[in-house]
């Protein structure tokens, strides 16, 4: 196999890895909206991380045998190290789905309209991030990038909120907690977003943070 060949079948895996996390995200936020039926199976984050391994390894193979250079070595390069960032994706889908599962079981069911807006903004963050590695659109990736000061915004926003509003409505301890949790994960998400569109600008042209590396 022509080492082409080899960087196209890590390229196809990473965006099926993607595209799965993804999936996960859509169920632990259907979740978390009381909009999907509630199973521990709608995010298994095992899979994630099988996935990341064998395509760190692929990678480090096509490295270490074929010695790359110039755009495929950005590339390859490229998806050892955001593949990192795209399994915490996974982990964080596992964590929202903890989160709901324990505002449910609270009987805590309000659900903030800022809470949903943070929430739709870092989405709208992951799904550009995959777009851009999928499409080689590096000016979408920068756009994916700048929403990050937007998400960090609401998120503080946030914090001052939730406990006013416990009071508020007359809300429980956990809507507190969890919700806190929540928005924190959904933060975390937006910058593994960030740091995946990242990447895919340096794949595009060698720049990573404004700096050329190759």
């Amino acid at each position: 196999m022509e080492i082409r060949e080899k960087i196209n079948l890590i390229s196809e895996n990473l965006l099926k890895m993607f595209e799965t996390t993804i999936s996960y995200l859509n169920n632990a936020f259907s979740y978390y909206n009381n909009e999907a039926n509630k199973k521990d199976e709608m995010v298994n984050d095992d899979i994630i991380d099988r996935l990341e391994r064998q395509i760190e390894e692929d990678c480090l193979l096509v490295i270490l045998k074929e010695r790359p250079f110039a755009g495929d070595l950005r590339k390859v390069t490229g998806y050892f190290k955001l593949v990192e960032d795209i399994e915490r994706l996974g982990d964080h889908a596992e964590d929202i789905a903890w989160v709901s599962k324990n505002l449910y079981k609270a009987k805590e069911a309000y659900r903030s309209p800022n809470v949903e807006k943070i929430i739709n903004v870092a989405l709208s963050m992951v799904n550009d991030a995959y777009k851009s590695l999928a499409t080689g659109d590096s000016e979408l990736a920068k756009d994916a990038i700048k929403r990050d000061d937007i998400v960090d915004a609401l998120y503080l926003d946030l914090l001052k909120e939730i406990p006013v509003s416990k009071e508020k409505y007359v809300l429980n301890d956990a809507y507190v907690i969890y919700t806190t949790l929540l928005v924190k994960y959904v933060e975390r998400i937006a910058d593994h977003a960030s740091n995946i569109a990242e990447w895919a600008v340096y794949i595009q042209n060698g720049y990573y943070k404004d700096k050329v590396i190759i």
